[in-house]
């Protein structure tokens, strides 16, 4: 196993030089620890720390087998919202579309927890103890001081990977509105977490709802994660009118009926805009589509499938470059911004988005 995946990545590395790391070399290195492996996790460090002399993305190795499975897990159950950072048992915020919002949950925001499932809560100590069992429970019963009184809450809660979805939204939410009330409503805003089909689905309901009715627009790949949906993006961004049609009696509309190339668009990126967000990036300066604002991104561009060893095991094989037209490898270089605005986590802190607010003010500067 560990000689036929390095013969893979001889074979099919994208980059003909490795790196410039002698790839024969790190064979011979850590072939001498293959006496020592004595199971599957000595495996996996002895492959990942090989591949791991590349300093490439989209690489690694993965096994696993029936003697490493866990005999039991736990489950953080989250009920939908966040905790006053002074008081960690108090209520700051019940996020949309979450268990705490749904109807006939009564929970209210400045509610304090005193008690879950009958069992008094301790302020001084770490609160995910209460909410963390073997699995998801169908059912929490909470014990809420509201007013002076107590108050027993029962709530449906959801996993913690779900809940971390709910409160990107609302992050996604909260951009749209301040854009809207900083450009008195002139500038669509659309964000996509990462370039998978539903977050494109996303982008285009977005701009068929927005962009004929806004004068610019703002596309935010800021931590998004990758996939492989560049050039439907580019494509779409990349239309402009050609002609106008009429109805009798009624008013002029372009063709084709979406034209953002006509208007101020801003990209947003940084340094965890990664993968696909970073091809994107790079069709969008060629294209001369407009200004990216933000940071670097984070240098994470390589097109990659997988390849199986005997007992299931596996690895990734990043086989295909990406390159600027100038031959710049997108893997080495990433995408550096038009506008360099860094965010700070004061900033995340007190909710303050710098590189959103230069987005803005660089569009209605554009539309003077």
């Amino acid at each position: 196993m560990f000689y036929e995946t390095w013969a893979g990545l001889e074979e099919n590395y994208y980059d003909s030089t490795f790196h410039g790391i002698d790839w024969t070399a790190m064979k011979k290195k850590y072939e001498p620890y293959l006496s020592g492996i004595n199971d599957r996790s000595d495996l996996r460090i002895l492959l990942n720390d090989m591949l791991g002399e590349l300093n490439s993305s989209h690489l690694g190795f993965s096994s696993m087998g029936a003697e490493e499975r866990k005999p039991f897990g736990d489950v953080t159950n989250e009920i939908g919202v966040l905790f006053n950072q002074d008081n960690p048992y108090q209520i700051a915020q019940i996020i949309d579309n979450s268990p705490a919002s749904r109807k006939g949950v009564d929970l209210k925001e400045g509610d304090e927890i005193m008690a879950v499932n009958g069992n008094k809560v301790n302020p001084k100590e770490d609160r995910d103890q209460y909410f963390t069992w073997p699995s998801l429970a169908e059912e929490i019963q909470l014990t809420i001081l509201r007013g002076g009184k107590e108050i027993a809450v029962f709530i449906r809660p959801l996993t913690s990977t779900a809940f971390k979805d709910l409160i990107y939204d609302e992050w996604m939410k909260g951009n749209r509105g301040k854009v809207d009330q900083w450009s008195n409503g002139k500038i669509a805003y659309s964000h996509m977490k990462n370039m998978g089909g539903p977050e494109l689905q996303r982008f285009l309901i977005d701009m068929a709802e927005q962009e004929n009715n806004k004068d610019g627009i703002i596309l935010d790949l800021r931590y998004n994660t990758g996939g492989n949906v560049h050039d439907e993006v580019l494509r779409f961004l990349s239309q402009r009118p050609y002609l106008k049609w009429q109805y009798r009696g009624g008013q002029r509309a372009p063709q084709s009926n979406f034209a953002p190339a006509s208007k101020p668009i801003v990209l947003l990126i940084n340094e965890q805009s990664l993968s696909d967000a970073e091809m994107t990036a790079a069709g969008f300066k060629e294209l001369k589509l407009g200004k990216i604002i933000g940071n670097e991104t984070y240098r994470w561009i390589i097109f990659t499938s997988a390849k199986g060893l005997v007992d299931g095991s596996s690895y990734r094989m990043p086989a295909w470059g990406c390159y600027t037209l100038a031959g710049q490898d997108l893997e080495l270089s990433g995408v550096a911004p038009d506008i360099v605005v860094k965010n700070t986590i004061a900033d995340r802190t007190n909710d303050k988005d710098p590189q959103l607010e230069r987005a803005v003010q660089e569009i209605l500067k554009d539309l003077k």
